[in-house]
């Protein structure tokens, strides 16, 4: 039986014919046996092999005469030598006897069921001119990560003058999570994920890192119209930032807040309002309380939730590397409730907290 490498060869001489070539073997195939079909692939192989015109198989080097005419280019050597080749098979074939060895072939000789050896030609040269003729398919460019568009929030008619007022705004969280560990605090010895993607909503199955990034943008946009300079620690969702690397921003920019967003879950589904904490330790644990209170009422009664609780912790490391700056971190309702859950999704929701956060800002700055 013809091996695959014969079978690949006779492919490859087919590709390299003319197309005149190839309308000649193919006659002289129409009228051949099986058998006899098989006897020229093979002799038409050796054939390409002895005068070195196999692609994989280096030509020898015949050194010829120099003469004072330029030589006959070497396509045209190739199509005189790829002619007699074939002239030659067929003679040889002509004279094949009882005496020679024959591989058994089958009537289907190559590739697909119910292609025959002609056919097989016919293929070759079909695919040759695709080959040629084909435009390449350009390669797309890779697309950017889109950055929501905040939409704008209209003033109120009392808005208050923020001129002067440096805010960061970090929205909590982020796409993927990043479990590499960093510490709760430079003093502390336990370590936490560099950063989350934070819980998802019972109902909708919004996601937390995707809400506070919603919120975020409309708080800017609103205390930027106020007056106030405004830097977010991230304006999209597919970043890696740690949580560490948050509270530097706010720390490097002299923030007089720096303004954490996020959303609360709880194993009880009945847990529901506003939560605001604060860190325990740095240089404003004496007046912290009231602006975390004042905060989380002002936010709450936009919402049209109560207040769930006012804590001062070291649990978050964006507080605690942050101690130095005016640090809060406000949690808008829970994402586990669905009552909740369904004022935290709603449009006029955010801009009614944007709103309350200009009012608690503009009433202790």
């Amino acid at each position: 039986m013809i091996s695959e490498e014969s079978k690949r060869k006779f492919e490859q001489i087919i590709r390299s014919m003319t197309p005149e070539q190839r309308a000649s073997l193919q006659a002289h195939l129409a009228g051949a046996s099986p058998q006899q079909q098989e006897q020229m692939i093979i002799k038409l192989i050796s054939a390409y092999e002895s005068n070195g015109l196999n692609s994989e198989k280096p030509a020898k080097t015949v050194q010829e005469p120099v003469h004072e005419t330029a030589p006959a280019p070497a396509k045209k050597k190739l199509k005189k030598s790829v002619t007699n080749t074939i002239a030659g098979v067929v003679a040889a074939v002509l004279l094949i006897g009882c005496g020679v060895m024959f591989w058994r072939v089958k009537d289907k000789l190559f590739a697909p069921e119910g292609e025959s050896l002609q056919e097989t030609v016919e293929t070759a040269a079909v695919t040759e001119q695709t080959e040629a003729t084909a435009t390449p398919t350009p390669t797309p460019e890779p697309t950017a990560t889109p950055v929501p568009e905040p939409t704008h929030v209209p003033l109120a008619a009392d808005y208050p003058d923020l001129t002067g007022l440096t805010v960061v705004i970090d929205p909590g969280h982020q796409q993927t999570t990043d479990n590499e560990q960093e510490l709760y605090a430079s003093w502390l010895s336990a370590t936490k994920a560099r950063c989350t993607s934070g819980t998802t909503g019972v109902v909708t199955g919004t996601p937390e890192y995707e809400l506070t990034l919603q919120y975020s943008l409309r708080i800017a946009d609103y205390l930027e119209q106020c007056g106030a300079q405004v830097i977010l620690t991230r304006d999209t969702d597919d970043v890696n930032i740690s949580n560490q690397e948050r509270a530097e921003q706010a720390v490097e920019a002299q923030a007089d807040l720096f303004l954490r967003i996020h959303a609360d879950a709880a194993g009880d589904s009945a847990s529901s309002g506003v939560r605001v904490y604060y860190p325990d330790t740095g240089s404003f644990t004496d007046t912290s309380p009231a602006y975390a209170n004042d905060l989380a009422e002002e936010v709450a009664e936009a919402e049209g939730l109560e207040v769930n609780a006012v804590r001062a912790t070291n649990q978050y490391t964006g507080l605690n590397y942050a101690n130095s700056v005016r640090s809060l971190q406000i949690s808008l309702g829970f994402l586990s409730n669905s009552d909740d859950e369904a004022i935290l999704v709603n449009e006029d929701n955010m801009v009614a907290v944007a709103q309350a956060i200009a009012v608690f800002c503009g009433g202790h700055y």
